[in-house]
């Protein structure tokens, strides 16, 4: 491949791949034309017979290409799910372990360097060895080895992979650590976060008032758990894991912008965010549970999710996992079934340093960092050497003239492989429960429900517990770590952590057996003896609040169904388009727009919030709200280099008074604006800005439009018009490249008829020229399902394991 052609490649892999890795798009555009050889890994039809050193195993594609995987044992089993996975999605596995192990330089070159350089700095290689050694002799370590041995089989005796030939590389082996490191980069993008810096920036440019548009939360209704009264959590005070309390030293401040400009493309889109509810035989029509999730992630070809069913004379269970991952991490068995949305609360803390002699101050004493030198290849072009440093507090970056330390629990050994691995085999919210206790990161609101009637709300995972001279703190500060401040006891970054300055897993705030629960990472506890996190690790309120409405009137029209939580998920009305088109509407606003604009204006009188495609009002809205926002918070951010990414939260813009300081247009000194000025400036723009694009409907602007890595027509999604939004249930949001939304949509029924279904925005296979490659993308798209039964297809299967021959 010649120099100008991988520069090709490269440019787009760091506009995306960087900016979201498993969450986002495009990252490979080619310039050059394909090889002639991309069509030797066409899978022959009929059974294909395939060695197995673990013993015999059996696959049936069925008509949606999800792999029904029957096997005599675990490691049978585990084995043909490596094989498959391979044969379906190896190079999307390649991609993922190469973007967190700081190695996609030497695949496409120095315009990943920067990608490398983090992920590098942040050493979760090691995080992922660490956690490898501490799972590798439980009960998963076995089914982990015997994937990794069925993925190199498949890549050592199939051809590989298009992509492979086009770039020009050869796929390295698969190894346990690898699988681990996979779940480092899905945990941190769910978890990791530098959300500090940019507070702490924009206090510093803005000034102390700033401090009112970041609050520690947002002022709703849509709590789970408000105090101890409404949780089934054992009593639990934070303050008795440390001495006698004393007086917290002051917060470090500061500007941080370089440091958070960045790390803010690595870190987790607070946008994104997922749904998922459970309703217990009480409020359904046929007296028993019923139990739904849609994750929302970035939309990508080929999807985030691979769908299996696994099944031994121990296990059946069924659902999606990430590719590199073998086990089933969202779905059901015969008994019991869960879900998850990503709590979103405040896992990583950041720490300032007083630096002395080369090293830092700690514990009164000056302390050397752990220094290494490593290589990061660079295909094209020299190869690039970095140090990576390490404090007691775990991996340290500079920007700027800035250094921090980050703790965040997943760099210590972390079990949630194991976690997933007992999920799979529970058959009862018992079980549930009992495989969430040794859950470590991402922290997860898991409902779960089982055919016996029962339900549960766990907001599972590692919460640290901040301690400043013996005194609890909350963790929405930069601290001065060479003062002790905010330590964490019982963590070990990159070693065996003991937790015992985490929140106890019976005292994490949690609900038994509710009837009705719905999270959509709204704050889902209000109890301030527990900090979770602040508004900047929620999501705004919206979808939440709607949920509920919603599972209200179906429990009172009758009782609950499976296809009354199928209506719920369509759903396209925004709560937060209801909250705001009064304000567009207002007739101080209306009174001070041009013609065009009023006649834009009146297109919101009356409409119902419903974000749909062929909507004329939708569009006005969608449009306005984003001028509205900008019109807001951008005299006084821009001026301070501060730029969208530090505006404050939707709900808390709704929240402000109509002649809030921050409705003042700066650039006007003689006239003081208040909203409705703003709100008629914004219509204004809207019209501009609607005639410019030639847009005429919601659904011109908001459109589908995934890529593959390489960015080609032929290898793309068919593109069409969507309904949704980033606040509404159904889920879908397009923004420059990045396209987000429900990543996977499952409804489990635990009714005789069990109704159970599930659809991916795509297909199974990774192989363009499959008729997998995208055949659920038009169910999906118009919230449409089929079935997600322990039923597998009839017939012979397509690939036998057997034993060596």
């Amino acid at each position: 491949m010649n120099t100008a052609t991988r520069a090709a490649i490269a440019i787009v892999c760091t506009a995306a791949l960087v900016a979201t890795s498993i969450l986002g798009g495009s990252y490979l555009a080619l310039a050059a034309p394909l090889s002639g050889d991309i069509y030797e890994t066409v899978t022959p039809p009929g059974a294909t017979n395939v060695e197995s050193p673990y013993g015999s195993a059996s696959v049936w594609y069925d008509d949606a290409g999800v792999p029904h995987i029957e096997a005599a044992n675990e490691e049978a089993l585990y084995y043909a799910v490596g094989y498959v996975q391979a044969r379906d999605r190896l190079f999307q596995m390649d991609l993922q372990r190469r973007l967190v192990g700081g190695e996609l330089s030497a695949m496409v070159g120095n315009s990943t360097l920067e990608s490398d350089r983090f992920y590098r700095s942040l050493d979760f290689q090691s995080a992922a060895e660490a956690s490898w050694q501490s799972v590798r002799g439980t009960d998963v370590g076995e089914p982990i080895e015997a994937f990794t041995a069925g993925v190199n089989y498949y890549a050592d005796t199939a051809a590989l992979p298009s992509e492979y030939a086009l770039l020009g590389v050869d796929f390295e082996e698969w190894t346990p650590t690898d699988t681990l490191l996979v779940g480092k980069l899905i945990s941190w993008q769910l978890s990791g976060s530098f959300a500090d810096l940019r507070r702490a920036t924009a206090v510093s440019r803005l000034g102390p008032n700033a401090s009112a548009l970041y609050p520690s939360e947002l002022d709703h209704d849509v709590p789970i758990i408000r105090d101890s009264t409404t949780s089934d959590a054992e009593p639990f005070s934070p303050a008795s894991v440390v001495a006698d309390a004393e007086d917290a030293p002051a917060n470090v401040g500061g500007d941080f912008a370089a440091l958070a400009e960045w790390t803010d493309q690595y870190d987790k889109d607070p946008t994104y965010g997922s749904n998922n509810w459970v309703v217990s035989g009480e409020h359904t029509a046929s007296g028993r549970p019923l139990l739904a999730n849609d994750p929302h992630l970035s939309l990508t070809v080929p999807p985030i999710w691979y769908e299996m069913h696994l099944s031994t004379d121990e296990m059946d269970v069924r659902g999606v996992g990430f590719p590199g991952i073998p086990m089933v991490v969202i779905g059901r068995t015969a008994d019991a079934a869960w879900g998850v949305t990503n709590v979103g609360g405040d896992f990583t803390d950041l720490y300032t340093y007083e630096m002395r002699d080369g090293g830092y101050v700690y514990d009164g004493e000056v302390r050397s960092f752990e220094i290494e030198t490593e290589t990061i290849e660079v295909v094209g072009s020299d190869d690039v050497e970095i140090t990576v440093k390490k404090s007691v507090h775990g991996p340290v970056i500079e920007r700027g003239g800035k250094t921090i330390g980050v703790a965040w629990p997943g760099f210590s050994a972390t079990n949630e492989s194991l976690g997933v691995y007992r999920l799979n085999h529970a058959d009862s919210v018992d079980e549930i429960r009992d495989a969430l206790r040794i859950w470590d990161v991402p922290a997860q609101n898991f409902v779960a429900a089982d055919s016996a009637g029962n339900t549960l709300y766990y907001p599972a995972g590692r919460y640290p517990i901040r301690v400043t001279d013996g005194e609890v703190v909350r963790g929405d500060t930069i601290f001065n770590g060479s003062a002790g401040e905010g330590e964490w006891r019982g963590y070990e970054p990159y070693g065996q952590s003991l937790w015992d300055g985490f929140v106890p897993f019976e005292s994490i705030p949690h609900v038994e057996n509710p009837d009705l629960l719905a999270t959509a990472n709204q704050r889902t506890i209000d109890d301030p003896a527990f900090y979770m996190g602040t508004s900047m690790t929620y999501a705004d309120p919206y979808r939440g609040e709607r949920i509920y409405d919603l599972l209200d009137d179906a429990a009172a029209d009758g009782g609950v169904t499976a296809e009354s939580m199928k209506q719920i998920q369509r759903d396209v009305r925004s709560e937060a388009a209801t909250r705001f088109t009064p304000y567009a509407t207002a007739p101080g606003a209306v009174e001070q727009m041009s013609p065009e604009a009023r006649e834009l204006a009146s297109t919101l009188e009356g409409w119902d919030g419903q974000m749909r495609a062929d909507s004329q009002s939708a569009l006005v809205y969608r449009i306005w709200v984003d001028e509205f926002r900008n019109a807001t918070f951008a005299d006084e951010f821009e001026p301070q280099g501060l730029d969208d990414s530090y505006y404050p939260r939707l709900f808390v813009l709704q929240q402000l008074d109509s002649d809030s300081q921050w409705f003042d247009d700066r650039s006007t000194a003689d006239v003081t604006e208040t909203r409705d000025d703003i709100a008629a400036k914004a219509m204004n723009r809207t019209t501009d800005r609607l005639d410019d694009a030639g847009l005429e409907t919601y659904g011109d602007y908001n459109r589908l439009e995934m890529n593959h890595p390489f960015d080609r027509t032929f290898l793309n999604y068919p593109e069409r018009p969507m309904d949704g939004s980033a606040y509404t249930v159904f889920n879908f949001r397009s923004s420059g490249a990045t396209q987000a939304g429900s990543s996977w949509r499952m409804v489990v029924d635990f009714s005789a008829e069990d109704d159970s279904v599930g659809v991916i925005p795509g297909g199974q296979r990774g192989v363009f020229w499959s008729d997998r490659y995208h055949d659920q993308l038009d169910m999906w798209a118009d919230g449409e399902y089929k079935p997600v039964t322990l039923d597998r297809p009839a017939g012979s299967p397509d690939i036998v394991f057997g034993g060596s021959q």
